[in-house]
């Protein structure tokens, strides 16, 4: 891995424990940070599609989440931070965790371990809970994100890619 990727997953990461740790307002700071040097480092404009459909998605994961109960963040709607968390992930799907687009298997496995570890860790060390059986819960997590790592490194990162290729065939 070259140091960006590091650097791109390592933003990620302190973003994630920024906005799980300090709240919705730290979030959206961190959030901001993430963005700027994203963009800084990979100037690639498609990501930006990218990061919007991680938005619109993770609200919907997220609201369903809440209304089965596998997580009780104590209020309607998710909370900003929960929604800056997928954003900030978008940033590492075509970089960072690069290796596991266009192999919807091995990205359905990985999500199917590393969610619930997130997930649990969200329960922890932050301000989200558990509606349900903590087993109960981790089994839905990982099922809902298996299937949408699959999703996302089968059909979503390529359909990006390839929207790029073809315009830059066109051009030619």
């Amino acid at each position: 891995m070259n140091h960006k990727k590091l650097v791109n997953f390592s933003l990620f990461v302190a973003g994630w424990w920024v906005a799980l740790l300090y709240g919705n307002a730290m979030a959206l700071i961190a959030l901001f940070l993430v963005l700027m040097l994203h963009f800084v480092m990979w100037r690639d404009m498609r990501d930006i599609f990218l990061i919007l459909g991680f938005i619109f998605c993770g609200f919907g994961v997220e609201w369903a989440f809440m209304a089965n109960g596998v997580q009780d963040y104590r209020s309607n709607l998710p909370p900003a931070w929960s929604i800056c968390i997928w954003a900030m992930l978008a940033t590492t799907m075509r970089y960072s965790l690069g290796f596991l687009m266009r192999r919807p298997l091995h990205a359905a496995l990985t999500s199917v371990i590393a969610a619930p570890l997130f997930y649990f860790n969200s329960v922890h060390f932050g301000p989200a809970g558990w509606g349900r059986p903590v087993w109960q819960c981790l089994v839905a997590i990982a099922l809902v994100w298996g299937l949408l790592a699959a999703f996302i490194s089968g059909v979503l990162v390529p359909l990006i890619e390839q929207g790029d290729s073809a315009s830059e065939q066109q051009v030619q």
